[in-house]
Parts: C-alpha cells; structure tokens; sequence
C-alpha cells in the first residue's frame, strides 16, 4: 500500500543521513493520537485535547467535553 511505500522511502532517507519528521518507526512505537495528548500542552497543541483507554473513562470524559463543544472522535489503530 502507499503507507508502507512511503515508510520505506522515509527509512531510506534516512539511512542517508537526510533529515526528516519523525520516522515511521516512532511514529508506529507513539501512535498519531497518544502523540497529540503528549503534545497537548504546548504552543502547538490543543489543551482540550483527550484520550480514551477503557470505556468507562470514554464515556464520563467524552460525555463531558460534549457538553462544551463539538469533539471528534477516533479509534485507536494505528496513526
């Protein structure tokens, strides 16, 4: 698939020595999401930012914040 090309041609790059984002081997370690709650609290995230890990905290937190604005919601598979 392209995800698997592009990860390929990101490792080779930087094999090279060629800097680049985070490589696909953190990205996969950190997860996309769990990246995005680390972030959080800096000047380049969201402080509203949440995430979810049983359904009991899903639906008192997600519940919660849709009490104060529209949220999005995303399954944790992969980034």
């Amino acid at each position: 698939g392209t995800q698997q090309r592009f990860d390929e041609l990101m490792q080779a790059q930087m094999r090279k020595g060629k800097l680049v984002w985070s490589s696909p081997d953190v990205q996969t370690k950190m997860g996309a999401k769990d990246a995005l709650v680390a972030i959080k609290d800096l000047s380049c995230g969201m402080t509203d930012t949440a995430a979810y890990y049983s359904a009991a905290d899903l639906e008192a937190g997600f519940k919660k914040s849709c009490a104060f604005q529209p949220r999005v919601i995303k399954q944790n598979r992969g980034s």
